[in-house]
């Protein structure tokens, strides 16, 4: 048997999906360890310290999530690792647990490129592209996929004439959005026009940009995906909300949002779902993994909502439900990214290291 090797699991970070990380990583963590790979945990503070976190391993069967690395870090006294690859062995993959900005932004991905590892998830153009929400509708749309349309306002440009032209283009209700998060921070879906600026303040308190988006009356539906050069996609999962739209409080506070992983759809209809989140998946360069969540509109067009690089692994995640409900283990999910992501650091170091000898 070939040895598993060693899996560095890198989770935390500075985003506001620090809490969601925590969940996932213990998930990964212990799914790993089922197979035989050695797993070194490295947390990463909101302060952006390295803490080695190996001693949460005591405890991965009896918790829901890992503890903090800020919590870690203060009862090491305050002293973290002096970097990320501190004590690991030749040949480890990483696995950057880290959801949103730092995690999904390219930040992690390149940080990873410089140290020579192979890292489990899209590499840093892709990572880049799909979590800034504006340039991946841009490159969805010149790529000929359906989107909702948008705006994308930079702070310096919003004005009460960006307001009515937005509301006049893309009618009410419409959804506000920071363009760099996820797990629907900073979200609002708002219905009529005096609700609009406030909705855009407290989207700039997330970032410098903010997407205003059409509503899509439909069905909300998911597909997950695994692969470097060869693809699988899942069947379609669905979500039901129980509020106005799947925010994050339905998704991880209520837990009255129902997810239906398979949903029914089937046939033409599901292989339609299935060719556009494919399409989706290769615009924006993605390798290894991700969740493309779509709608499935009233008049029965497909339409790509995002692309999440690193979705989340938690035990209400449509990604390894639509798996497990493949047949494919939560464990062999992890088995199969940590492949891809040796497959891919050995084909780009081939890149890498190709010299053009000049003529004499």
């Amino acid at each position: 048997m070939p040895d598993p090797g060693t899996l560095a699991v890198v989770y935390g970070g500075p985003s506001a999906e620090h809490e969601i990380s925590c969940i996932s990583a213990r998930r990964i963590a212990k799914a790993a360890l089922e197979t035989g790979m050695v797993v070194k945990v490295i947390g990463l503070t909101h302060d952006r310290q390295w803490v080695d976190a190996d001693r949460v391993l005591a405890d991965v069967d009896e918790v829901d999530a890992l503890d903090s690395p800020d919590d870690l870090l203060h009862h090491q006294s305050g002293r973290g690792l002096g970097h990320l690859d501190e004590g690991l062995p030749p040949g480890s993959v990483v696995f950057p647990v880290l959801h949103g900005p730092f995690g999904e932004d390219g930040v992690i991905q390149g940080h990873l490129e410089t140290l020579n590892l192979p890292y489990v998830g899209a590499g840093v153009l892709s990572s880049a592209m799909c979590m800034d929400k504006g340039v991946a509708k841009s490159v969805l749309h010149d790529h000929g996929l359906p989107v909702a349309a948008w705006r994308l306002v930079a702070r310096a440009q919003w004005s009460a004439v960006v307001l009515k032209e937005a509301v006049a283009a893309l009618g009410l209700p419409m959804f506000v959005k920071p363009a760099n998060l996820g797990s629907s921070i900073g979200v609002a879906k708002v219905f009529d026009a005096a609700g609009l600026g406030d909705a855009v303040l407290s989207a700039f308190e997330f970032d410098d940009h903010v997407i205003l988006e059409e509503f899509i009356r439909g069905r909300e539906l998911e597909l997950a995906l695994i692969g470097n050069e060869d693809l699988r996609v899942s069947q379609a999962g669905e979500i039901i909300a129980s509020q106005e739209f799947y925010d994050y409080d339905d998704k991880y506070v209520l837990g009255t949002a129902e997810t239906v992983a398979p949903t029914d759809l089937e046939g033409p209809q599901l292989a339609h779902a299935q060719r556009v989140a494919s399409a989706a998946y290769r615009a924006l360069r993605v390798e290894g993994l991700a969740r493309v969540d779509l709608f499935l509109a009233d008049d029965d067009e497909i339409v790509v909502n995002e692309v999440n690089t690193m979705p989340g692994f938690t035990p209400i995640s449509m990604f390894p439900m639509l798996w497990e409900a493949e047949g494919l283990p939560f464990r062999s999910v992890v088995e199969e990214l940590v492949t891809l992501a040796r497959a891919r650091h050995a084909r780009r170091r081939l890149l890498r290291t190709h010299r053009v000898v000049p003529e004499p």
